[in-house]
């Protein structure tokens, strides 16, 4: 028999839980309040908290009396009798001889308040296993004793599995509760680790830290596992197993929390066992009983392991580990648990919320359900629809594809083939494409599968068919019928493939319509994807501003609607540092680049994005010199293009190779690659190869043989490569593409010894184009080269206004060594030791120089005027390195060029 003075004590913790030292703390900063409420299941370790506040309240001088309550104590009688039994620990004489068996409850309750009234100090009653207590009648007690003003200095904990029922408003109000629940009681992964010390050193920090979030911080399952693993050899499959259906942990659910529920709520609990989540509604509707709402409702009377999800506490969720056992007692009674998941599916799908009815159709084991649901909802039309997109949707089904009969749903296969190519699972996408087309018959479904097969050609890096296109222009144009995101995704495909056609004017249009359309449907997720066209359309088109604005408006939206990291906001990262790079910002576009670009390459990609990126990242490496680097990076990115078989990348990647190569100084070895892959020299005659309207970066094999012939000196193979090429172009090029034409016309200029043209060619270049945005392309070309610009501008007749915009773009952002010389002033200060150091033109000024003419009488003699003998004479003292005539004469003779 338990003694009074046992009986009357809290547990002792015997190291059985941690000590809950935040909450104690917190606790410990503000006396108890009037009221505080230690609510949870059975398991969460209730008692042991309140039994270290007990103790810590005491050790500190606290008045405090601790009440272990029992089922007899919902009787009123028993349940004054107890506190007051209790309250002997204060006052130890108080009380003795007095008979109050047979006393009325209103005589117990005004001793009790009499005997309360005594007590000086504060004291503080833990009121343990409260729900046992808990009556109408108890609690009305209770309630009186919470509002006499007298007993303010009488504070109550009540320790409970079910919340109080009696009003606790006015408490709240007042400042005087205090609700302790399942989430302050769950362990911590810190507290989980510390519980773990010292008994079971055969588990590791990590998979403590996993245990604990599966079990998510329940006490009784954390100790459960403790003492098995103690017991055992074999740690890692208990961890694996562990569960509701682990035996020892169904022995503890079964006596302590589900066998003393009724059974028309164990029956509730049970049958909805399999679902995720479920609200009253849901319950209402799939149960078989006509009471489930309601049952629903009295949930909340027994403090079960229940986690509410939302704010307004209409979905709830089981604890995984007491759920795991509600499924186990499904099967044990015989109950049909996918019949209520195929239910839910149902149910979901009537309010329109198809991921959710997707995904209990999938639990319920019923494929051809998941498919069936798909399809009603717009099958591929899920992929871009509301502000994430569907992409999780389509991911999920893809797993049991083989378990479905995908004839049958058509929609839901585009579906598939649409999320395997933005995957880069290419040959996937294909097959289901294949699928498509076999069943995709009658005028409708044809729509559906022209707007997807030509998505499919932005993927494989195939031209679409001009066909195609029209076809699209004409369902636009006369398809009424077409649902919203149908119609902009075709908006997308035309702006789409009018940019990759440098028509960039319509590719703005059709984007804005596009975007506007994925808006008006609510489908976010696919309107961002309209910033890739639009910005690049904008780029191209000499708009570098409204392109930067497109490009970051695109990362914002990703980042906040879909994630930081994510697919979409690599995109706009690697378009935005196409942009940084040409205007000189080279730090913010390499740090851009350095994950994005990566994340790309094994993404969701199409060859304009990797393009982007990689020209970028040339750009980058190439003005901070390092050819390495640069080359290291060409591997990679060839690597990349084979993996996802985009031919165009490889042939892309391939020229910027040769390119490199050429303006390294490895001019033979550029030949030889160029030959090896693909650029023979016959290509650069080929009209169809050198399209720039359909190539919207890098080089064109004209454009490769122009620089190699111009580096061999052959400037007349050079000069008809590219005026041949330039003359060929049905349509004018874009603005970048513009400025890098000039700029190869200005250095075959000089190369020909015509500055006049030359400058000619940089005042046109320099009023008629935004270089600024642009000013990558030019320093490209490398220091020798823009000091032959400056010298231009000094020397010949051009404006002011030429040599300030030149000064601007030149030394606008900080311009990093190049790649071809160690800086511009070292290129400027060169020593020429052999006479191939000067050009034609030069060394006839040098002889006429040597012979005492000046320089008009040597303008005459040439055929020059006198600002272009000026030129020449500065570029012949820069590579002598000299500034006087005589030195220039005497260096030449030094060096054998003069006799």
């Amino acid at each position: 028999m338990v003694t009074q003075q046992s009986r009357f004590q809290p547990p002792v913790n015997g190291g059985q839980h941690v000590r809950r030292r935040n909450l104690l703390q917190q606790l410990q900063r503000v006396a108890p309040r009037r009221l505080t409420t230690i609510i949870a299941p059975a398991g969460y370790g209730k008692t042991s908290f309140a039994a270290q506040w007990h103790d810590l309240l005491r050790n500190h001088g606290g008045n405090v009396v601790w009440v272990p309550l029992e089922v007899d104590d919902c009787d009123q009688n028993h349940f004054l009798l107890a506190l007051l039994e209790a309250l002997q620990d204060l006052h130890p004489g108080e009380g003795r001889g007095l008979d109050a068996s047979n006393m009325p409850v209103a005589t117990l309750l005004s001793v009790l308040i009499t005997r309360l009234r005594r007590i000086e100090a504060a004291v503080t009653l833990f009121l343990d296993d409260y729900h046992f207590a808990q009556t109408d009648a108890t609690e009305s007690l209770l309630a009186k004793l919470l509002a006499a003003k007298e007993l303010a200095h009488v504070k109550f904990v009540l320790i409970s599995r079910s919340a109080p029922r009696f009003p606790i408003s006015a408490l709240r109000l007042n400042g005087e509760l205090k609700q302790i629940g399942v989430a302050d009681l769950s362990f911590s992964d810190t507290e989980a680790q510390e519980f773990f010390v010292g008994r079971a050193e055969k588990l590791t920090r990590e998979q403590i830290g996993e245990l604990n979030k599966r079990t998510e911080g329940w006490a009784v399952a954390l100790q459960m596992v403790r003492v098995l693993v103690a017991e055992s050899s074999d740690s890692a499959s208990i961890l694996e197993s562990f569960d509701g259906s682990n035996a020892e942990m169904a022995r503890y659910l079964s006596e302590q929390v589900f066998s003393s529920l009724p059974e028309d709520i164990q029956h509730f609990l049970v049958e909805t066992a399999s679902l995720p989540a479920i609200s009253r509604t849901l319950a209402a509707a799939i149960c078989d009983s006509p009471d489930a709402a309601t049952l629903f409702n009295r949930l909340a009377d027994y403090a079960l392991p229940i986690a509410t999800l939302d704010a307004q506490g209409m979905w709830i969720r089981c604890h995984p580990v007491f759920n795991s056992f509600l499924k186990e007692e499904a099967v044990r009674v015989g109950i049909e648990t996918h019949d209520f998941l195929r239910r839910a599916a149902r149910w979901f799908q009537t309010r329109d919320d198809c991921e959710a009815a997707v995904r209990h159709a999938l639990l319920a084991g019923d494929t051809a359900l998941a498919a069936e649901i798909i399809e009603t909802s717009g099958g591929w039309r899920r992929v871009y629809a509301t502000t994430r997109g569907g992409t999780l949707l389509f991911q999920t089904l893809i797993t049991k594809a083989a378990d479905i009969n995908l004839s049958g749903y058509p929609l839901t296969t585009l579906g598939l083939c649409v999320i395997s190519a933005k995957a880069g699972q290419l040959d996937a996408a294909n097959h289901y494409l294949a699928i498509a087309e076999r069943v995709c018959t009658g005028q409708i479904l044809s729509r559906d599968l022209r707007v997807v097969r030509v998505l499919m050609s932005l993927y494989t890096d195939r031209w679409a068919s001009t066909a195609d296109l029209s076809a699209l222009e004409d369902d636009l144009a006369y398809g009424s019928d077409i649902e919203l995101i149908h119609r902009a995704l075709a908006l997308n495909m035309l702006a789409y493939n009018f940019l990759i056609r440098t028509d960039l004017d319509r590719a703005i249009h059709y984007g804005q319509l596009a975007m506007r359309a994925f808006r008006d449907g609510g489908a976010d997720f696919g309107a961002m994807h309209l910033y890739t066209h639009i910005g690049q359309a904008a780029f191209f088109s000499g708009d570098s501003a409204s392109a930067e604005d497109a490009y970051r408006s695109l990362i914002a939206e990703a980042q906040s609607n879909v994630g930081e990291g994510s697919d979409l906001d690599a995109v706009g990262q690697v378009l935005l540092s196409e942009v940084l790079s040409m205007r000189g910002e080279h730090d913010a576009a390499s740090a851009a680049l350095s994950w994005a670009l990566p994340h790309l390459e094994r993404h969701d990609t199409w060859f304009d994005l990797l393009a982007a990126g990689f020209m970028a990242q040339q750009r980058v490496l190439r003005l901070n010199g390092d050819v390495l680097a640069a080359h290291a990076a060409i591997d990679s990115a060839r690597s990349a293009a084979r993996r996802r078989g985009f031919d165009r990348l490889t042939r892309l990647i391939d020229g910027e190779r040769v390119t490199l190569l050429v303006a390294t100084g490895s001019v033979e070895e550029a030949v030889r690659y160029a030959e090896a892959s693909g650029f023979a020299v016959q290509t650069a005659y080929a009209d169809t190869t050198n399209n720039l309207s359909l190539n919207l970066r890098g080089c064109v094999p004209a454009l490769l043989w122009t620089r190699i012939y111009a580096a061999r000196g052959d400037n007349a193979r050079a000069r008809d490569v590219f005026d041949r090429m330039r003359t060929q172009q049905a349509l004018k090029p874009h603005v970048p593409r513009r400025i890098e034409l000039e700029i190869l016309d200005i250095r075959l200029s000089l190369a020909e010894d015509r500055p006049d043209r030359a400058a000619a060619c940089l005042s046109n270049l320099l009023l008629s184009q935004p270089v600024a945005d642009y000013r990558a392309i030019l320093q490209i070309e490398g220091a020798d080269f823009t000091c032959h610009l400056r010298c231009l501008a000094t020397l010949m007749e051009i404006p002011e206004v030429i040599s300030q915009r030149l000064a601007h773009v030149l030394d606008g952002p900080a311009m990093p060594a190049p790649a071809d010389s160690a800086s511009a002033s070292a290129a400027a200060a060169k020593t020429v030791a052999e006479p191939g150091g000067l050009t034609e033109r030069e060394r006839s000024v040098m002889r006429l120089l040597s012979a005492g003419l000046s320089n008009k009488e040597i303008g005459r003699q040439l055929d020059l005027s006198d600002n272009t003998v000026k030129f020449h004479l500065r570029n012949i003292f820069a590579k002598f390195n000299v500034t006087t005539r005589t030195a220039a004469v005497t260096a030449g003779r030094n060096s054998g060029l003069l006799p």
